[in-house]
């Protein structure tokens, strides 16, 4: 059996490298991703951002894991003392003046617990809020269940399947099959590496979109600068006063127009270890119908990410309403996951390097890398010990200064990228990459 899995092992490996040699349709293990967008009662624009939404183009690092939720109402849900114990909150109970003081000091909330406000919990901020009320949603909906169930296609039939597992993982289908079949504890142990490095590696976004028109933020911010500059220049000369509100009134026309997004993205990574693989090949495999219904599974927090993005008419001409809110979207969108890339390692997506003399690999400005951005690269070898292919590093590479990063970011004008028949960024590094390897970003 050890024979009969390296082997299948070995020619997975050589059809991945193969599908690089071959062509751009590049072909590797992504990690997989299902996105959620957290419903607004009511925004400026809901119609055209809703159907942005719909549009944004599914970030091509990862694998669009679809479940049956695709969008939850969390504004409306009520937290109860006991689900912010649960959470961890309003545990620090301050005893004296100093404490409440100090605590006051630092911006933090209060609830009191005397008539004497002598005894106070610290509330948690608006972030921790929200969170906390993503994770109670999590949990009353088994959303995690989702996950799982969506990885071996619960069908018309009502069995599991590894069809999807197969095709993600380069796998041969009959061998997948037959390591279940034969009741093994772990399941996927006939190929170890794909508990790990698959279904491990689900993730899911939960995004909240707010888009405010610029106009009136950019009046009352006029109208605060006059009211300012008319009361420090009191005395002065007119001609000085009246120079100074014109200033005002051009940084007011520049920027009401258009509308700005802010976002706010909680990134979750699906609990899938080894005594998680047993119950559920042991307890669900052949009984799929509970598993909705189980508590076995569960996401984890891994970050947040708030970003705020403008988009104004004075882009060269006019442009429809949905345009603007389409280009603001995905800008947004693309910065929100490049900056979650950078800051959470887990989460960081291996690229392929698709050609060597020179360099080139598919990552570019919408991932935010720049002329000093550095990378692990990592080759795919056969771990005799663990059973299992790896990747292992063999190096660091990095941009070449001397050419430009591949600007791959969303434009609704195709056309300004028609000069450059770069599909790709250039890089530096050993003769030793080859076709196949990934490359890492390093922070």
């Amino acid at each position: 059996m050890k024979k009969k899995v390296l082997l299948v092992m070995v020619v997975m490996a050589l059809g991945v490298l193969g599908h690089v040699v071959n062509g751009q349709d590049v072909q590797y293990r992504r990690s997989s991703l299902a996105m959620v967008l957290i419903e607004s009662d009511n925004f400026p624009n809901k119609e055209f951002v809703s159907a942005s939404w719909d549009h944004y183009p599914f970030p091509d690092k990862y694998n669009k894991h679809d479940i049956q939720t695709k969008s939850v109402n969390i504004e409306k849900m009520k937290l109860t003392d006991q689900d912010l114990v649960k959470a961890g909150f309003l545990k620090d109970t301050l005893r004296n003046v100093f404490q409440i003081t100090k605590a006051k000091a630092s911006q933090k909330g209060l609830k009191y617990l005397d008539g004497n406000r002598s005894i106070a919990v610290v509330q948690p901020t608006e972030k921790e809020i929200f969170q906390v009320k993503i994770d109670k949603m999590i949990a009353e909906t088994h959303l995690a269940n989702q996950v799982v169930a969506s990885w071996f296609d619960m069908g018309v039939d009502h069995q599991f399947d590894m069809a999807l597992v197969q095709e993600r993982g380069f796998y041969n289908a009959s061998e997948l099959e037959a390591g279940v079949a034969k009741g093994q504890a772990r399941g996927m142990s006939a190929l170890g590496d794909a508990g790990e490095e698959l279904i491990k590696n689900t993730f899911v976004t939960f995004t909240k979109l707010d888009f405010v028109e610029n106009e009136p933020v950019a009046r009352a911010v006029r109208d605060a600068a006059k009211k300012e500059i008319t009361k420090r220049m009191s005395g002065k000369p007119k001609m000085l006063l009246t120079a100074a509100l014109k200033g005002a009134d051009v940084t007011y026309e520049k920027t009401k127009e258009g509308c700005s997004l802010w976002s706010k993205t909680f990134l979750y990574q699906l609990n899938w270890n080894d005594s998680t693989a047993m119950v559920f090949y042991r307890d669900y495999w052949n009984n799929p119908d509970v598993l909705m219904d189980s508590d076995l599974f569960k996401l984890n927090f891994v970050g947040v990410q708030y970003n705020q993005s403008l988009v104004t008419f004075s882009l060269g001409k006019k442009r429809a309403e949905d345009v603007i809110i389409d280009l603001a979207l995905v800008r947004n969108l693309d910065n929100t996951f490049a900056k979650l890339q950078k800051k959470n390692d887990v989460f960081k997506p291996k690229v392929p390097i698709v050609s060597v003399n020179p360099i080139v690999a598919q990552i570019g400005e919408k991932e935010s890398i720049t002329s000093k951005s550095e990378f692990e690269v990592l080759e795919m070898v056969w771990n005799q010990k663990q059973g299992k292919t790896i990747w292992k590093s063999i190096g660091k590479c990095k941009v070449d200064k001397k050419r430009p990063v591949w600007d791959n970011r969303y434009s609704v004008d195709e056309q300004t990228k028609a000069d450059s028949d770069l599909h790709g960024t250039v890089l530096k590094g050993s003769k030793k990459i080859a076709p196949g390897m990934l490359i890492r970003q390093i922070k």
